[in-house]
């Protein structure tokens, strides 16, 4: 099959500024939750508790999402990019170093979970560290040379399936805490958009229970005064 088949047209063209949106999540949060982890009293039940409930929801996040670039796009981008197979390749050899390393930190945080221990927490803060550091140059890289073949090659269909997905992924009584992680980066531009594609009950859902919800759950995970995304 040639490599410009089903390209994205131009009236369909795909804005990859979401993906890059998306990444301030994991930009924020993974260095955040390990000087938190790192900072807990040992034996604070209920702290480590708090911690890991939210890191289990950014590890899992980071997780599926590179779980569905894997399957969705890089078998679209192979077929349809051909100048651009050594970044696909070289993104999805960034995706095992980052498979391992979440590994590591989801087992540290089951052990920490059940221990509460001091020894337990600066392993996993430093896993953290360590995953951050293999996230954030993926991630530096995938914007630079891979976004702009996403932009030529995936439409936005396509890309909301990855994004489906990874919605799926996150259990319903935290996707209105996952969706005021996404928007407390954003530009206000980008918080429209994020929200203009949500079902109009779930924008009033969002904006009558999600903002202070979110708002409580950072200030419990961060013990400060964060506030909940403006709308």
């Amino acid at each position: 099959m040639p490599a410009t088949a089903h390209p994205a047209t131009a009236n369909e063209r795909l804005d990859p500024q979401e993906m890059v949106v998306l990444h301030r999540v994991f930009r924020r949060e993974i260095p955040l939750l390990a000087g938190l982890i790192e900072a807990a009293v040992p034996g604070d039940r209920r702290r480590t508790a708090v911690l890991a409930d939210h890191l289990d929801l950014v590890l899992g996040a980071l997780g599926e999402h590179h779980e569905g670039e894997d399957d969705l796009l890089w078998p679209r981008l192979r077929e349809r990019a051909a100048p651009g197979d050594d970044v696909v390749a070289r993104m999805a050899d960034q995706h095992e170093a980052i498979a391992g390393a979440l590994d590591t930190a989801a087992e540290l945080s089951r052990r920490w979970r059940a221990r509460a221990d001091r020894d337990t927490a600066l392993r996993l803060a430093e896993a953290l560290r360590v995953l951050d550091r293999h996230a954030a140059d993926h991630m530096d890289d995938e914007e630079e040379h891979l976004l702009p073949l996403m932009a030529d090659h995936i439409t936005p269909g396509e890309w909301s399936e990855v994004g489906e997905r990874g919605r799926r992924s996150v259990p319903k009584a935290k996707l209105l805490i996952f969706l005021g992680a996404i928007l407390e980066d954003a530009t206000a531009q980008e918080r429209r958009l994020f929200l203009s594609q949500m079902p109009a009950p779930a924008r009033v859902l969002w904006r009558t229970v999600g903002t202070r919800l979110y708002g409580r759950t950072t200030t419990r995970v961060r013990r400060s005064d964060a506030l909940a995304p403006q709308v």
